[in-house]
C-alpha cells in the first residue's frame, strides 16, 4: 500500500516552507526547538510548549485554548504542530476541539512521532497519569516527515522510536525488523528514510484496514498495555517508547508461557532489544502492574484484548480476563 498524499516524506524543510508561505498559520512548538530556522516561517504567531507528559492535560489544553483566542486563531487558522508526541498529541487534540475544529498539520521531529505518534490520526490527552483517556481520531491536512531531523535528536530519545519501529515490524515484516536491528546496532547500515518510509506503509496499512481501532488497528499496541501500566506505576520515570519495549518483552514472555512464541524466537527479540541498548525490565515490581492494567482505555468489561507475538513478523490478538492476565505474570 502506498503512503497516503497527506503524508510527505521530505529529505529537507524546504517544500514545508513553500507549502505554508501565503497561509495564515499558527504554531505549537517543542521548546527544544525554539533556535530552529524553521520557525521563523510562522513569526510571532509562536506558542512554545514544555513538552513533558505532565503537560498532556485537559487544563492544559483550556490554558493553550485561551492563548489562541487572545492571538486571534480562529477557524481560518492552520494549527501547525512541530516536535515530539507530545506536541504533536495536544496539536491535534487541540485543533479538534477548538472552535468545533480547525485545520492542522504537524511537523514530528522525532523518529518515535514521525512513525508512530503522527500516523495513525490519533491524539489525546492523560487523565490522573492514565495514558490518553481522552482523544479524538482525526486526520490533519499534512504531516510532513523529515528524517533527517531525527539524527540531530539524542541517543535516549531516539531509542524510544526505535522501540517503535521493531514493534511495528515485529507485527508484519520480519525482514525490515532484521534491516532495523541490523542498522541500529552497527552491523550493517541501512537508508533511513527507507526504514521510516516502510514503518509508515504498514502503520497506514493497519489503520486503513480498521480506523475505529475495533479489530485490526489493536496489533499497533503491541507492548502498550504493560507499556502504559509502566508509565503510570512508574510516574512517567520511563519515556513511552522505552516502557513499550519493555512491554513487548513481558508480553514475548506471555506469549511462550502460553504455547504461543517459540523459545528461540523470545531469546532472539530479547538480545536484539539487550544489544541495541532497549531496556527489557519494568523499573517497578511486575505485579504492581495489574491494578493500571484493569484502568486500560483498551479494557472491554473484564477483558483486555491482549497483543502477543507468535513469531517475528507475526502476532495474534488475544481476549484475556484479568484474573488471567494475572495469573499469567505471576508465574514469569
Amino acid at each position: 500500500m502506498a503512503i497516503p498524499e497527506h503524508i510527505i516524506i521530505s529529505k529537507d524543510m524546504h517544500r514545508l516552507e513553500e507549502m505554508l508561505k501565503d497561509r495564515r498559520c499558527f504554531a505549537l512548538v517543542d521548546n527544544n526547538l525554539r533556535h530552529n530556522p524553521i520557525i521563523e516561517i510562522f513569526g510571532e504567531r509562536v506558542l512554545f510548549v514544555e513538552a513533558t507528559e505532565d503537560i498532556k492535560t485537559l487544563d492544559t489544553i483550556g490554558m493553550f485554548a485561551v492563548h489562541l483566542l487572545d492571538r486571534g486563531v480562529d477557524r481560518d487558522t492552520l494549527l501547525v504542530g512541530i516536535g515530539g508526541g507530545i506536541t504533536t498529541d495536544i496539536t491535534g487534540f487541540l485543533a479538534a476541539i477548538y472552535m468545533r475544529g480547525i485545520r492542522c498539520g504537524l511537523v514530528p521531529t522525532t523518529l518515535l512521532s514521525q512513525i508512530d505518534a503522527t500516523v495513525g490520526s490519533k491524539n489525546g490527552v492523560n487523565v490522573n497519569h492514565y495514558k490518553n483517556i481522552l482523544g479524538t481520531i482525526r486526520t490533519p491536512e499534512f504531516i510532513y516527515l523529515c528524517p533527517e531531523v531525527t539524527l540531530s535528536t539524542s541517543t535516549s530519545s531516539n531509542l524510544n522510536g526505535i522501540a517503535e519501529m521493531l514493534k511495528i515490524f515485529m507485527l508484519r515484516d520480519p525482514g525490515y525488523y532484521q534491516m532495523a536491528v541490523d542498522h541500529y546496532t552497527g552491523r550493517k547500515q541501512h537508508d533511513l528514510t527507507d526504514l521510516i518510509r516502510r514503518a509508515v506503509e504498514i502503520h497506514y496499512e493497519i489503520v486503513e484496514e480498521d480506523p475505529e481501532e475495533w479489530g485490526a488497528r489493536r496489533l499497533l499496541n503491541l507492548g502498550h498495555t504493560f507499556g502504559h501500566a509502566i508509565e503510570k506505576c512508574g510516574e512517567m520515570s520511563m519515556p513511552h517508547g522505552k516502557a513499550v519495549a519493555v512491554g513487548i518483552i513481558i508480553a514475548a514472555r506471555m506469549a511462550v508461557k502460553m504455547g504461543l512464541l517459540k523459545e528461540a524466537d523470545f531469546q532472539r527479540i530479547y538480545g536484539d532489544f539487550c544489544m541495541i541498548g532497549l531496556p527489557t525490565q519494568p523499573p517497578v515490581p511486575l505485579t504492581s502492574l495489574t491494578g493500571a492494567i484493569r484502568k486500560d482505555k483498551k479494557k472491554v468489561g473484564n477483558v483486555i484484548y491482549f497483543v502477543l507475538p507468535t513469531g517475528i513478523g507475526s502476532t495474534v490478538i488475544k481476549p484475556l480476563t484479568f484474573e488471567e492476565i494475572d495469573a499469567l505474570v505471576s508465574s514469569l
